[in-house]
């Protein structure tokens, strides 16, 4: 890639990470799994470069309200985890009539407190995730081959609603990487429902890869832009504005509104990778270092006009890039994870979150640096 200008180039292939103190001023959620035995762990990184941490596998104590759960898992978090969905399993009760009452709660990440949240469910029915603001309880349940999501408000006496059904001729379901995954119960079988949540609808993938997507209160079916194609492949912004791929080429989709994209602004564009800012403006995906020598690239490219800059940032400890996010509250922010370069599967690798200041290319250090095995930066989590 070329920069815009001889200037732009000497300015940031000379940047690096900056010593300032760290500059932080919304939620970001970033994730690393566990090694081989499954599960997430999620690290909120916050306004003053702290970094709390929550566990969808490791059960702890939590207090829900009087009862006291020696066995609480994370089921699920809200936008940038905010907060997070807790579920209590030793505290469930088995109504004669099959349903089951579940105890859950909502909270802030290392919560110690929660007031509780009581829901009766099917029996085959398990929370999955909390919708992006936190104001709901998403819940999953197999029904004749495939699924319904309902959402339970998290006020008291309000009644759930369904959110969408996942019918079972679309086949099984794939894995998308668009936004966090809310996590199933402990001790259930692992099925996951990939989500992610649009600005007029939710979106998943089939395991054959097709992207599907339903309005609320709907059914999911294929996405298809108006020239008939049905995408392949999607980024999602952290406001729920998608940028669609198909068979046929771009589509930029914001409340149900498809625009098409030239092809050659994506010329080269490693999509699965990147990430769409808030609106729709602008695209930017990473492309790590092949060797200590050579600087880490963020590629943004400009998606009013196809115009694009590259960023160089040489750093022989972070040559790999784990994820971009786009600020939501600063425009001209984009949030980078990167890491070390892995020197075997069964060693972490050193994982730091960056803000690189898009007019300037000068990357900041968010927090300390942490050992991490699979770190990922979902776009769609900032808040």
């Amino acid at each position: 890639m070329k920069l815009l200008s001889a200037v732009a180039a000497l300015l940031l292939v000379t940047s690096g990470v900056a010593q300032a103190a760290p500059v932080c001023d919304e939620h970001v959620l970033g994730t690393a799994e566990h090694y081989e035995v499954g599960g997430t762990t999620l690290r909120v990184y916050g306004s003053d470069g702290s970094v709390a941490v929550e566990d969808n596998r490791v059960p702890r104590n939590l207090r829900f309200g009087t009862a006291v759960s020696t066995s609480t898992f994370v089921s699920g978090a809200s936008r940038a985890g905010s907060r997070f969905l807790f579920d209590g399993l030793d505290l469930d009760v088995d109504n004669a009539d099959g349903t089951r009452t579940l105890t859950l709660g909502i909270g802030s990440a290392q919560a110690k407190w929660v007031a509780p949240l009581r829901i009766t469910v099917h029996a085959a029915e398990v929370p999955i995730d909390l919708s992006p603001a936190g104001t709901e309880i998403i819940t999953m349940e197999p029904v004749d081959g495939g699924y319904v999501l309902r959402g339970y408000p998290a006020l008291p006496f309000t009644r759930p609603h369904v959110l969408a059904t996942y019918p079972a001729a679309l086949g099984g379901l794939g894995f998308m990487s668009a936004q966090y995954e809310g996590a199933l119960r402990f001790g259930v079988s692992d099925i996951r429902f990939p989500l992610a949540y649009g600005d007029d609808r939710i979106y998943s993938v089939t395991e054959s890869g097709t992207v599907v997507s339903a309005a609320r209160g709907g059914q999911f079916a294929p996405l298809q832009a108006p020239d008939g194609s049905i995408a392949d492949g999607f980024q999602l912004s952290a406001d729920g504005v998608a940028l669609v791929h198909t068979f046929a080429g771009y589509w930029l989709l914001k409340h149900g509104q498809f625009k098409a994209l030239p092809d050659a602004w994506f010329t080269g564009v490693d999509f699965a990778s990147g990430v769409l800012s808030p609106g729709g403006r602008s695209f930017a995906f990473g492309i790590s270092a092949p060797s200590p020598t050579v600087p880490t690239q963020v590629v943004t490219v400009d998606l009013s006009s196809g115009a694009r800059r590259t960023y160089s940032l040489l750093d022989v400890s972070l040559p790999s890039v784990a994820g971009l996010a786009y600020s939501v509250r600063q425009p001209g922010r984009l949030y980078l994870l990167r890491h070390s370069h892995p020197i075997s599967i069964h060693q972490p690798v050193t994982t730091q979150l960056e803000s690189l200041d898009l007019s300037s290319g000068v990357a900041t250090a968010i927090g300390s640096a942490i050992p991490e095995f699979a770190p990922r930066l979902f776009p769609a989590d900032v808040a």
